[in-house]
């Protein structure tokens, strides 16, 4: 089992990281009033990472699974507002089912898709009716990907019986409560299609879980190292190293056990310990590392007009949208009692 990144990938992870770098900083998120940077849309479009991982008879680059993990994480460096992640998983479903029309204008930027897996929708003669809360993106969407009665399936919001009703959440993400009353639907795949893709939206926000919180630390070190108190950078007292230390070692044990996710599920094998024991070590992640950046930057971190309190929103968001730690670890337990045990690698 081999970690190391391809060429390819490695090159991914960089053009990504140079646009979010470039086009989000912290002067253009405070001037941010939109709930959808367009402008970076289209950049990320144009630069081929919209369809990353789409083929290339879709528009796509055909590069996988983890380049798509890999462009996530460096959103959430920056806290990007775009529908990457919602977009690039429900593409692959899509794709996955030979609903093939609309992902070559998706791949362009012409367009982008949402996604929601939780209950709450019945399929009757292939009309979907229900109600869905904080659906991330609905408005606009091609299509928004949802699950009924064990069916995977696509409905476009665009059509009268779709209500897209705004929510406000805690990041300042575009969410919305949509209610269906008898939609028409595309049929995308059964169970085990749905389970592939929720091992695979633990894995991806995992990533972007891993991304905020690398920052939020990276910046929490740059402040302790700089703050000074009794004539020294509280960095240099023993209670604030073991803070940010133990803040640390969280990303990196985060970092290992998303790796192995990542590599079973772009191998095409089933993730199903694996992917739930990323999704909890991000949300024990988001916590500990998203408190401790609070903690060490003292009354500063409170301040709206300082960058970080957007990191803690963002962590805190990103902890609680597929269900918290406990939840996932229940999750995890009822798997192992339903399976037998012999021969799983945890």
């Amino acid at each position: 089992m081999d970690f190391s990144l391809s060429e390819d990938q490695s090159a991914i992870a960089e053009l990504a990281q140079k646009i979010f770098l470039d086009q989000v900083t912290d002067t253009a998120q405070a001037q941010q009033h939109e709930y959808f940077d367009d402008a970076l849309w289209q950049t990320l479009a144009s630069a081929g990472l919209v369809g990353v991982g789409l083929s290339e008879a879709n528009g796509g680059s055909g590069m996988g699974f983890i380049a798509q993990c890999l462009v996530l994480k460096h959103m959430g460096t920056v806290l990007a507002q775009v529908p990457l992640l919602e977009t690039l998983l429900a593409a692959q479903a899509i794709e996955e089912a030979g609903v093939v029309d609309t992902l070559a204008k998706v791949a362009a930027g012409e367009g982008h898709l949402s996604l929601s897996l939780a209950a709450g929708l019945t399929l009757d003669n292939s009309l979907v009716s229900g109600e869905l809360m904080m659906v991330p993106y609905a408005e606009g969407a091609q299509y928004i990907v949802v699950q009924a009665n064990s069916t995977l399936l696509a409905v476009s919001p665009d059509c009268d019986a779709v209500l897209l009703t705004p929510q406000r959440v805690s990041n300042g993400r575009s969410s919305f409560m949509v209610t269906l009353n008898k939609a028409p639907c595309t049929l995308l795949g059964d169970a085990d299609a749905i389970a592939a893709l929720q091992q695979r939206q633990q894995v991806a926000t995992a990533m972007v879980q891993l991304g905020v919180a690398e920052e939020a630390l990276r910046r929490t070190a740059l402040y302790t190292t700089e703050r000074t108190q009794f004539g020294k950078p509280i960095a240099a007292f023993q209670a604030v190293a073991h803070r940010a230390a133990d803040a640390y070692i969280d990303i990196e044990a985060l970092r290992s056990v998303i790796d192995g996710a990542m590599w079973r599920l772009d191998s095409g094998a089933d993730a199903s310990l694996q992917a739930g024991a990323a999704r909890w070590w991000a949300n024990e992640t988001s916590h500990r590392v998203s408190h401790t950046a609070q903690h060490l930057h003292g009354g500063i971190g409170a301040d709206v007009e300082y960058p970080l309190h957007r990191y803690f929103l963002w962590a805190k968001q990103l902890e609680f949208d597929l269900g918290g730690a406990s939840q996932q670890l229940a999750a995890m337990g009822r798997h192992l009692a339903r399976h037998d045990q012999s021969g799983i690698t945890l």
